[in-house]
């Protein structure tokens, strides 16, 4: 099947597949690396194909075996980034009710610990209500998903994974008398939200598909079989999750694929659990919804009436219908809204304008604004309304790629901010030794991409660099802070974010402008990106890092221009894209044809789709070093793309540069679980980085 020794990496069995596709022939050589029997793989990983694991393995013996010489940098590298973080931390205690909550970590733990005290005592009184580290001893994968207290404080609902595959358990205890309930709800999505009365919570359960396809209501002291199942939804291209407004007073149903929502709610104060529709689903048309108490009306975010980087709306509760909305913040062109909230006395408002975020506070009573924003030329910036309606306080998020994290409180009457909390780097950070700077390369058709750069003062001309990208799903790729990049950094490495199309950084046209027909400028933009840094001399060889869509700029990249780059890192990567969207059994596929186009249907997607696709684009030339690494039981990203596209680039390309695969057994999408482990996986990947660029020496012989 596969061969394996000191000189060679394993070479995949080569079995030829056909099938014809729009009258198209397609070829596959390593079909057989996909199991058809996916879904109980999810589950179990015991149950793959033993030729699969077998090749599974060899891949992962030969990628420890060559890269064993890394170990000493890898430990070096995780010291670093453990010295980097403060290991003993305590979260600000956040109000809920009679009751502060917060969270703690301690030395050599994986998991956070949470806590509480009564609002009339002290953090010196609280109480351990829940340890992860505790719950997460029988599984050698676990994955907190969420803790939910009950609205009378005296319960608690949480959620785990405990295989990779993100179908998440729930579980009940009693926290006042120390003891689990019997309650025990399987293949849910990990979200809950309690009924007022707290004698039951809401959850979406996944189908078998690892769709979030239905809402149910679980009564505590019942089995699973006997919940109620509210909403089913019919169409396998959208998706549910729930919430539910600050006030509390509904439940939110969000049905969605990724250009067209409609929302449902239930009146948490009524009788029954009756779905009520905000407005019917239109093409394309996206909305979001929270509850003005005072004023008996919801504010909706939009982008009706072609706002196309969103406006406030706002309606009657008791008039949902859409001839009904009228505007409350208006649209305005270049002024992306990305989030909001809405307090007794106050919205917030987040919106990005020129690139920038800012957070926008209006008085309910009279309208007037207040806009706070930050004079660095690239930074990040959130904020958190907290946990209570009437609050007259928010928490304001700040880092910058060379400030760590800064966290204030805001009083929204005085209008004044004060930092409550600074992100402590134990080992030591002066973010006056960085350099940071946005400038913007000139695609191919003229369209000025944004590039964040940091880099030490005293880092040279012509430097390694590392460009890292996604560019998919409208997600924007923050200029935040990270410990873990210094380890780059602080040797002589440039790392730079290119804002590329695809993301939302420039306005929703900015995404549209990266999607279905619009793709290929996602990765010609990464690519003038990449150019633009060489031909103003920061930088010589570039290594490229994405993972998941970032995987497929990755691998799209490399096929169109090899030469380009040094180096490919690509984690959990979306590569064999067209074989992926051509079949609907898979998880996301359905509600993936709204960001790529539906190659089952139409012909024209089938074309556009293969004519960039990484896998079905690999052809015989020279291509970079490159590691790719993947989760035995991600649901999102199948073990087998990664795997597939390493066999056949090893069988296609012409150079000695060497490839490798790292395959995870026991982790899915987000990689390994717990602080550590993520730490470590980092570490792997920085020291293959730095080794690939002279930055620490050892000779390697493919």
């Amino acid at each position: 099947m596969s061969a394996i020794n000191k000189n060679y990496p394993p070479k995949a069995r080569k079995k030829l597949v056909k099938r014809i596709i729009h009258n198209i022939e397609l070829s596959d050589h390593f079909d057989w690396i996909r199991d058809n029997n996916w879904q109980e793989v999810l589950h179990s990983p015991n149950v793959l194909k033993k030729n699969i694991k077998k090749y599974i393995d060899e891949e992962n013996k030969w990628t420890d075996k060559k890269l064993s010489f890394l170990k000493p940098i890898e430990k070096k590298i995780f010291r670093e980034i453990k010295n980097k973080i403060k290991e003993e931390d305590t979260s600000i205690p956040q109000k809920d009710g009679n009751w502060f909550y917060y969270s703690e970590t301690k030395k050599n733990k994986e998991y956070s610990i949470l806590r509480r005290y009564k609002s009339n005592s002290s953090r010196k009184k609280s109480v351990v209500y829940h340890d992860w580290n505790k719950e997460s001893k029988p599984y050698k994968y676990f994955k907190p998903g969420g803790a939910f207290n009950s609205n009378n404080h005296g319960l608690l609902a949480w959620s785990f994974d405990n295989k990779g595959s993100e179908f998440y358990q729930i579980k009940v205890k009693d926290i006042s008398q120390k003891k689990h309930l019997k309650d025990n709800i399987k293949d849910t999505d990990g979200s809950i939200v309690w009924s007022l009365n707290n004698d039951g919570f809401y959850y979406i359960k996944m189908d078998k598909n690892h769709r979030p396809s239905s809402l149910y209501f679980h009564l505590l002291g019942t089995n699973q079989n006997e919940d109620i199942e509210i909403y089913n939804e019919k169409n396998s291209g959208y998706f549910l999750n729930i919430s539910e407004t600050l006030s509390k007073k509904y439940l939110v149903l969000n049905i969605h694929n990724h250009e067209t929502s409609e929302v449902r709610i239930i009146n948490q104060e009524g009788k029954n659990k009756k779905l009520k529709l905000i407005a019917k689903r239109k093409k394309s048309i996206e909305y979001s919804i929270e509850h003005d108490q005072e004023n008996s009306r919801l504010l909706i975010l939009t982008n009706k009436d072609n706002a196309v980087d969103f406006k406030l709306m706002e309606t009657n509760e008791n008039a949902l219908n859409k001839k009904n909305w009228m505007d409350f913040l208006p649209y305005k062109e270049g002024t992306l809204i990305t989030n909001f909230s809405c307090l007794a006395q106050y919205i917030i408002v987040q919106e990005l304008e020129n690139g920038l975020p800012r957070i926008v506070i209006i008085n309910k009573k009279n309208k007037k604004k207040n806009i706070i924003k930050f004079d660095e030329e690239i930074y990040d910036l959130d904020f958190f309304e907290g946990c209570e309606y009437y609050s007259n306080k928010i928490k304001i998020y700040y880092s910058s790629m060379a400030t760590p994290l800064l966290t204030y409180d805001y009083k929204l009457k005085e209008q004044k901010k004060r930092i409550i909390k600074k992100q402590q780097i134990p080992s030591g950070h002066n973010k006056k030794n960085y350099n940071l700077e946005r400038v913007y390369a000139i695609s191919h058709d003229g369209e000025k991409i944004p590039i964040s750069i940091i880099k030490r003062k005293d880092t040279p001309k012509n430097a390694p660099t590392l460009l890292y990208g996604y560019g998919s799903y409208g997600i924007s790729i923050s200029p935040s802070f990270s410990v873990s990049r210094l380890s780059l950094i602080d040797r002589g490495m440039v790392y730079a974010i290119a804002h590329i199309r695809g993301g939302m950084e420039k306005g929703k046209k900015w995404y549209e402008d990266g999607k279905k027909k619009n793709k290929l400028n996602s990765f010609k933009d990464f690519i003038a990106c990449a150019e633009f840094l060489k031909k103003e001399n920061i930088s010589e060889n570039i290594t490229i890092h994405g993972g998941s869509a970032g995987g497929l700029l990755i691998g799209a990249s490399i096929n169109i221009s090899p030469d380009t780059f040094h180096c490919a890192v690509a984690e959990v990567p979306f590569v064999d894209v067209l074989n992926t969207i051509l079949d609907d059994t898979l998880p996301l596929t359905p509600p993936e044809w709204e960001e790529w186009g539906n190659p089952i249907k139409s012909k024209s997607d089938f074309d556009y789709i293969g004519s960039y696709s990484p896998y079905d684009n690999i052809r015989e030339q020279n291509y970079p070093t490159i590691l790719a690494t993947s989760g035995l039981t991600d649901p999102r990203v199948t073990y087998w793309e990664a795997t597939k596209w390493i066999a056949k680039l090893r069988s296609k390309k012409t150079n000695d540069n060497p490839v490798f695969l790292k395959t995870y057994t026991e982790a899915g999408h987000g990689g390994m679980a717990g602080r550590y482990n993520q730490i470590k996986e980092t570490a792997f990947i920085y020291a293959f980085i730095l080794w690939r660029n002279n930055l620490i020496k050892r000779p390697f012989s493919s």
